[in-house]
Parts: C-alpha cells; structure tokens; sequence
C-alpha cells in the first residue's frame, strides 16, 4: 500500500507562521485541486485569510496523540491525495511523533518543514510580545537573565532536529531572518506548487511587526505606569502602531557586550546543532564563533535621518492613541502622581503636535487640579495651539 505524504509545517513561533497559515488558508483550494489537502473549519480559514492571527489548523488534543491524529487524517482522504498541517504547536509536539515512527512509518512519508531565526532577533522578539500582551515592564537583559539566557525555542529546535537525523526523517529547515519576505512562498515551493501562491495577496504584507528601540521605550514605561489599572493598554498602543505605520523599521533590543556574549555562550550548543541541517554558509545562524561582537556599528546618515522621522511619528502616535485610551476607558481612581509626571513630561516632547501637547496637559489637569505650574503650561499650550 502506497504511503500517504504528509507535510508538517511546524513553525517555530515568531518565523512568519500568521503569514504562511494565511497563505494556505486563501489557497486552501488551489491546494486541493493540485493534491494537497488543507483540512481547516470554515470559520478558521476566512479568518486566516484576513490575515487574523490563528492556531493554523491543527490543535493539540492531550487525548490523543499526534501519530494517531495525523493517520486518521490520511485515512479519511482519498489515496490520490497528500496532507498538509500548519501549526506553531506542532513545534512542542513534533519530537513524540517522531520517537514513534514505527507506528506510522508503513502509512505516512512525513516531511517536516521548520523554520528557525537569528539568536538575538528570536529573543527580541518573544521579549516584545511580552511588552505588547503581556504587560512586561523589566528591561530586556533582565528579561534574559530571569531565563538565564537560554533561548528556548533554538534548545527544542536543535532536539527535534537531532531526533530527525536519528529517525531519517524527510526535513527542510529555513532561516526565517534571511527569508522574511518570501516565507510563505519558499513553503509552496517546497510542497511543490508554487505556481497557486497568492502572491498577489501576501506579497509585501506586514501582519504583525516588530517594535522600534523607541516604541518600545514607550510601551514599557507605559506598562510600567497604566498596566495594572488598564492592563489592555499596551495591546491598544501595539496594534495602532503595526496598523498605522505598518512599515516602521523594527530593531533588535539593546544588549550589553558581556550580557551579549553570555547569550552566545550560554546558546552555542544548540546554534550550531541547528547549523547542520542549514547547509549553505549564508544561511546559517551566528553563532559564539561567527557573531560580531564588535562594538561600533556603521554610521549611516541616511538611516539614522528615517529613524528619527519615524521616532516623531511613533512618539505622536503613542501619545494620541494613548490620551484616546484614557478618555473613553474611565478610571477606577485617579492617576499616580507618579503618571500626572509623565504625561507633562510626554507633552513637553519637541515631536508632540500643539493639538495633542493640549489634551494630555487637560487630562494630567484633571488629576492634578491644585498644579500651579501645570495650569501655566496647559495655558500656554492653549494659547500656542490657537495662534497655529
């Protein structure tokens, strides 16, 4: 009996899943008219086809494991078909598959496709999810020290990929920060119909990017202020800066050189375990023995001019968005002395516009009503604004 082939796309998070599961989902049936079956509810499917974020279309059931999910699926296709899954949380539960294969290996031709990033990029961006959805407020070294700067992601990417050699398992493995804008399309590619991609819908889509060094200056602050009493605050803030300026330049977090080299150190092992799966030098991670620690970085006037801009439009967005937020949400209580602070430190921002410079010196009025030095400054923001 022929084997059925199964592709499993296996993320791992923060590598452009939310863009490959949209992709799949809008050519769910292109997919199928060319032999692959995408199996996904309808309603997960218009939503991944909007580019919402979704858990693709496979979900972890502890009452049943993977293998037995997987066969049950090529059971219920016709012969003629392949398979297809796409799901972050494959990622955690690939390796107990694979340590089974004398279960499916008669019946499925598995192909597992993984994709992997840069060390630092990894961190940075599972720290700024935290700062956009969880409410984190510690600095990013301190972020790391508390996970003594392991990477857990590149630790079980280099255990799967250890149980694939083992098990001779069919793989492809891609580096994500080389490949950031053709994700999706490497992945048709691989499975063999690259012809049905959507290029014209995902090409060139930014669905969820990454913060500035400034912006996330911001978010902490802010979390580090409002979270407690409004913990949607930073999640408010991060959607309008990926859905209004989309195409911001996102940087990786700030790390000490020490701090920098202990992250090296401490995730070498695993860096280069995952190395070996990447055969083209280009594509391979940096790791203790390839990164540069240098120091200085290259001046680049140019660069640091379209920074700057997008530092003034982040920094007005932000602080928009912000009084926004606190106008329609009422608080339980009045603000902090500590918040009435920052808010008259935010408005006095060269970047802030007259209009905006006004609305947040009258919500830190509101709680500060005996301010005499505020009322002079909302007075004179007044008086500027009206004379624009």
């Amino acid at each position: 009996m022929a084997r059925k082939k199964l592709f499993l796309h296996i993320g791992h998070g923060k590598t452009g899943t939310t863009a490959v599961q949209s992709a799949l989902a809008i050519a769910s049936a292109d997919l199928n008219s060319q032999g692959i079956y995408y199996p996904i509810d309808k309603n997960e499917q218009q939503k991944a086809a909007n580019f919402a974020i979704t858990s693709g279309n496979w979900k972890h059931n502890p009452e049943q494991k993977l293998s037995e999910q997987c066969l049950e699926l090529a059971q219920s296709i016709p012969p003629s078909k392949s398979l297809a899954l796409s799901s972050e949380s494959l990622f955690w539960h690939i390796q107990e598959m694979i340590e089974c294969k004398k279960e499916w290996e008669d019946h499925l031709e598995i192909h597992v496709i993984l994709a992997v990033r840069e060390l630092e990029e990894m961190l940075s961006s599972e720290y700024q999810q935290r700062v956009k959805r969880h409410g984190e407020k510690r600095p990013f070294e301190q972020f790391l020290r508390s996970r003594q700067f392991i990477s857990s992601h590149h630790r079980k990417a280099a255990e799967v990929l250890q149980a694939i050699t083992k098990h001779k398992i069919s793989n492809t493995v891609i580096n994500y920060s080389n490949h950031k804008r053709d994700i999706s399309q490497l992945i048709f590619q691989i499975m063999g119909v690259e012809s049905i991609y959507p290029r014209q819908q995902i090409d060139n889509l930014v669905i969820n990017r990454s913060l500035s060094q400034k912006e996330l200056q911001y978010l902490t602050m802010i979390n580090s202020l409002y979270y407690d009493q409004f913990p949607w605050i930073s999640a408010r803030l991060s959607d309008a800066l990926a859905q209004q300026l989309p195409n911001v330049e996102s940087q990786k977090c700030r790390i000490s050189s020490a701090s920098r080299r202990k992250l090296y150190e401490k995730n070498n092992d695993y860096l280069q375990a995952i190395n070996q799966h990447l055969e083209e030098a280009n594509e391979q991670l940096p790791d203790l023995h390839t990164a540069n620690f240098s120091k200085e970085s290259p001046n680049d006037p140019k660069r640091n001019q379209k920074i700057r801009t997008e530092e003034d439009l982040s920094t007005e967005l932000i602080s928009r968005t912000l009084l926004e937020a606190l106008r329609s949400e009422p608080a339980k209580k009045k603000l902090s002395n500590e918040t009435v602070d920052e808010l008259i430190k935010i408005s006095q921002s060269d970047t802030i516009t007259p209009n905006t410079q006004v609305e947040l010196l009258e919500v830190a009025k509101l709680n500060r009503p005996q301010g005499q030095r505020l009322s002079q400054l909302l007075e004179r923001a007044r008086i500027r604004n009206q004379q624009l």
